[in-house]
């Protein structure tokens, strides 16, 4: 029996077709995966163009779940998608459609932060999406930006970009010597970067020689910084007493700017009168050590008119006296000692004299 079915005509071509059946469900299983656990998302996109159910879900170019639906929403386009368990989205989530070509279907991508710990909620669509610009908008902006140029809108300004170039080359015109050579210059200088690598190296060995004198001198850098401290808050101190004497000048000269303005005349005046007396002076006193001289007569006086007892100011009061000429002394005494008996002398003192002969 089992002979016979094995010998059939038609046993290879059945076994055959279950055989490549079996493969095709294995090989589904295995690509596919269809038990595989995924999560269902949404998004709320401006358009769909180009978007389609069954277009792969990608996440930074690589396919990570697919499209399932595409419906309106208000004003945009409800897209509702599942991605792989293992790529759940977290963090802040967006979404847009990119392709490989302007005509091409679309994928749609999403981006989130793969090391946030929230997880987005699923039941919660995604808003900040972004779509493409389609040819026909993209020719439309360049258009508009085109017309702005030229001044569409000003029938005076249309030759504005026309108007501009051959400003720019007036501006420009003589200087294409210049400029090439600049640019043979640069051209020189990149083919011999040794040159600039030299001067870099010199640069380098300038400043290892400065920073190995500092090495040398840090003892002697650091007593001078520490010792700045001292010289600066002297500066400052100095620097204080200085503003100390401005605002102090600030208070006296307009004090003398009205002294001089009222009293300017007499005081000058004074001066003027003061200078003979000043010369005297000068010529009395031929030298610094005769001034000197002078002062202890000038001490002592003043310590004979203090009392030693009381230590007190005292004032010894003498009457003047008077001297007779001697031709005629005799005639005045005979006369004086008729009225007052032996009280003439030849230097007698005037006052007693005087008073006496009056009877006091």
């Amino acid at each position: 029996m089992l002979k016979r079915i094995l010998g059939a005509p038609g046993f290879v071509t059945v076994a055959g077709t279950l055989v490549l059946a079996v493969v095709t469900i294995l090989a589904y299983l295995v690509v596919f995966d269809p038990m595989k656990k995924t999560i269902s998302y949404c998004a709320l996109m401006p358009d769909a163009v180009g978007l389609y159910p069954g277009n792969h879900v990608t996440m930074l170019g690589i396919p990570i779940g697919g499209v399932d639906s595409i419906r309106p929403d208000g004003t945009g386009v409800r897209v509702e998608f599942h991605l792989n368990a293992e790529h759940a989205l977290r963090g802040e989530v967006t979404a847009t459609t990119v392709s490989d070509s302007l005509v091409a279907d679309r994928d749609l991508a999403v981006l989130g932060d793969s090391m946030s710990a929230d997880r987005w909620d699923p039941r919660t669509c995604i808003t900040k999406t972004f779509t493409p610009k389609s040819i026909s908008q993209t020719l439309q902006g360049f258009s508009q930006l085109a017309g702005q140029l030229n001044g569409a809108t000003q029938p005076g300004e249309r030759t504005r970009i026309h108007d501009s170039v051959l400003a720019f080359e007036n501006a420009t015109a003589g200087t294409g010597p210049a400029l090439n050579k600049l640019i043979k210059d640069l051209g020189r200088a990149l083919r011999a970067p040794d040159a600039a690598v030299g001067h870099i190296g010199a640069l380098l060995d300038s400043y290892a020689g400065l920073m190995n004198s500092i090495a040398v001198n840090w003892d002697d850098i650091t007593v001078v910084l520490a010792r700045a401290s001292t010289g600066i808050a002297f500066i400052n101190q100095l620097w204080n007493t200085t503003v100390q004497l401005i605002n102090s000048l600030l208070v006296i000269l307009p004090w003398l700017n009205e002294l001089a303005r009222e009293w300017g005349r007499p005081l000058l005046g004074a001066l003027d009168g003061a200078l003979p007396g000043l010369r005297l002076l000068s010529a009395n006193v031929g030298t610094l050590q005769q001034l000197i001289t002078m002062i202890p007569p000038i001490v002592d006086s003043f310590v004979r008119i203090l009392d030693p007892v009381t230590g007190k100011p005292r004032l010894t009061y003498a009457p003047p006296r008077v001297a007779l000429p001697r031709e005629q002394a005799d005639q005045i005494c005979a006369a004086v000692n008729v009225l007052v008996p032996g009280r003439c002398r030849t230097d007698a003192s005037l006052v007693p004299l005087l008073l006496g002969s009056a009877g006091t």
